[in-house]
């Protein structure tokens, strides 16, 4: 059988997996270039607790700590310098956090990618407190998350241990790191340049 010429074709879009933490500012601007892209509905999300030995209650950021992380928002910004973000105060364990997007991806995936953008804000917008339950539900309300979705699904939990066994298989290091369907991963969040190129590309 003869395949037409690659212009007939059907052009299948590429689809992406995406490994990322909530604290890790890169990871927020990535989610906010997504946020506008037409590729983000065909992004599959896995969250990684990027800092496992953090408490269960939030602490506040020491002093070099807070540094640090000043300098990395700098370098943000001399790439996006329209991204809306304010020095957090305090480092949350995401660990609720990621299995309260899995549980809306579970039973209501048609908020998911609202609820983890406005997860992802709450923070870096507002400083808000990923480990609290009362925080996350409040979250989950604004974005117009339906109260029988439970925010901490027992199946959910499964599929946040999914997320991290995939996460150490690939052995990618850092986040955020994407794979797209055709192999090609991205490491770290790059120009805007970029970034429409990776997530833009579509196969023949």
């Amino acid at each position: 059988m003869t395949l037409p010429p690659p212009a007939q074709r059907e052009r299948v879009p590429l689809s992406f997996m995406l490994f990322s933490d909530f604290t890790n500012i890169e990871c927020y601007a990535l989610n906010e270039f997504l946020s506008g892209s037409p590729a983000n509905a065909r992004v599959a999300w896995k969250g990684v607790q990027i800092f496992p030995s953090l408490p269960a209650v939030q602490r506040d950021l020491t002093r070099r700590e807070s540094e640090q992380l000043e300098d990395e928002i700098v370098e943000i910004r001399r790439r996006v310098p329209t991204l809306d973000v304010t020095l957090p105060r305090a480092r949350p364990s995401t660990t609720r956090a990621i299995l309260a997007v899995a549980s809306v991806v579970r039973l209501h995936s048609a908020k998911a990618i609202a609820f983890r953008d406005a997860v992802y804000r709450a923070y870096w917008r507002d400083g808000a407190d990923l480990s609290s339950a009362a925080t996350l539900q409040r979250i989950a309300d604004q974005a117009g998350v339906p109260r029988f979705v439970d925010l901490s699904h027992p199946a959910a939990e499964d599929e946040v241990e999914e997320w991290e066994v995939d996460f150490s298989t690939e052995r990618l290091g850092g986040v955020p790191r994407a794979i797209r369907s055709d192999g090609t991963i991205l490491w770290g969040h790059r120009p805007v340049e970029e970034l429409e190129a990776y997530f833009g590309a579509s196969r023949e």
